[in-house]
């Protein structure tokens, strides 16, 4: 009797179901990767224009106009709006908008931090929710009065 040689159909059906296991384990840990990529990405930002708008405010920044301002930011629930002056006007065409990605969103949007001039205070305690829809991660930012940022989780 001659032997053959190879592989049995029970044999190929479990090697390719442990291979298709494996690779949709690898494609999920991806995307939420990613995902978390993204979200962290998007609250540098935020951090470094919060910062950057404070420190106008108190050295005095006039960005070429006659007199310097109190500088802010305005949340909506999908952008956040970097202004200046004491009152936030949608229509003021120095404005910087900065649009958040399709997934992310602001929880508690329509609100203002304004940086008072010299000092860069801000009126009360801030908390700040940035929300990724995808798997619902949450970066939180926490200011003190004194407009530092004392905390940053991630839920």
């Amino acid at each position: 009797m001659r032997t053959q040689r190879g592989f049995t159909l029970i044999e190929l059906i479990v090697v390719t179901s442990i291979i298709v296991v494996l690779l949709g384990f690898i494609t999920i840990n991806l995307v939420n990767s990613q995902q978390k990529a993204s979200l962290t990405s998007t609250g540098e930002i935020l951090l470094a224009d919060l910062k950057q708008q404070q420190l106008k405010s108190m050295i005095g920044d006039t960005e070429g106009r006659d007199s310097s301002d109190t500088y802010g930011i305005h949340f909506d629930s999908n952008k956040y709006v970097l202004f200046h002056g004491l009152i936030y006007s949608p229509f003021d065409p120095s404005n910087s908008v900065i649009n958040l990605e399709d997934n992310m969103q602001f929880n508690n949007a329509g609100f203002d931090i304004i940086f008072s001039k010299l000092s860069g205070e801000i009126p009360a305690v801030t908390t700040i929710d940035l929300q990724e829809n995808t798997n619902s991660s949450l970066k939180r930012i926490h200011l003190n009065t004194l407009g530092v940022i004392t905390q940053v989780e991630s839920l």
